[in-house]
């Protein structure tokens, strides 16, 4: 049996993300787990169901990828605890392998731009800055998203 490939995404900032194979999420986050859907591409953060009831930390990371990748979560769920990122499920209900696209933003880009899709007219529109971080790019695009009612979505994208 193919093992699915995630990025772990460590509660505590100061520890890096980690592509791995992952046999048993529940032994990998303690427990049960929840899964979020994301989209843009599609693919499933997973975290402890009992995540809030044991008070675990929040995790910033993972937490910029939901708001950003499931618009209708932004600003109403935190994730917290260590997260494990994956395909989306497939019809027996078993995580696929993360798509490559998360590998290449959260592990191999090194720059990135922020693009913006407004509500009129759905087109994307690219800001001119060039992010070094794409912790920083995620703030910045939803912070933007945020104070303007008139975006529809937003993204990261590796330049």
């Amino acid at each position: 049996m193919k093992l699915p490939k995630g990025i772990l995404i460590p509660a505590d900032n100061d520890k890096p993300l980690e592509l791995q194979e992952f046999s048993d999420l529940t032994a990998t986050l303690g427990g049960e787990v929840e899964r979020f859907a994301v989209n843009r591409p599609d693919a499933s953060l997973f975290q402890s169901e009992s995540a809030v009831y044991l008070e675990l930390p929040t995790n910033r990371r993972a937490t910029l990828l939901l708001w950003c990748h499931a618009t209708f979560l932004r600003g109403k769920q935190a994730l917290q605890g260590d997260v494990v990122l994956l395909g989306r499920v497939n019809d027996q209900r078993e995580p696929q392998d993360v798509p490559l696209w998360y590998v290449a933003i959260l592990l191999e880009a090194e720059h990135f731009k922020v693009h913006a899709q407004r509500l009129e007219d759905n087109l994307w529109r690219e800001h001119d800055r060039v992010f070094d971080d794409w912790q920083q790019a995620y703030t910045t695009i939803l912070l933007h998203a945020e104070r303007n009612a008139m975006i529809a979505c937003v993204r990261v994208v590796p330049t």
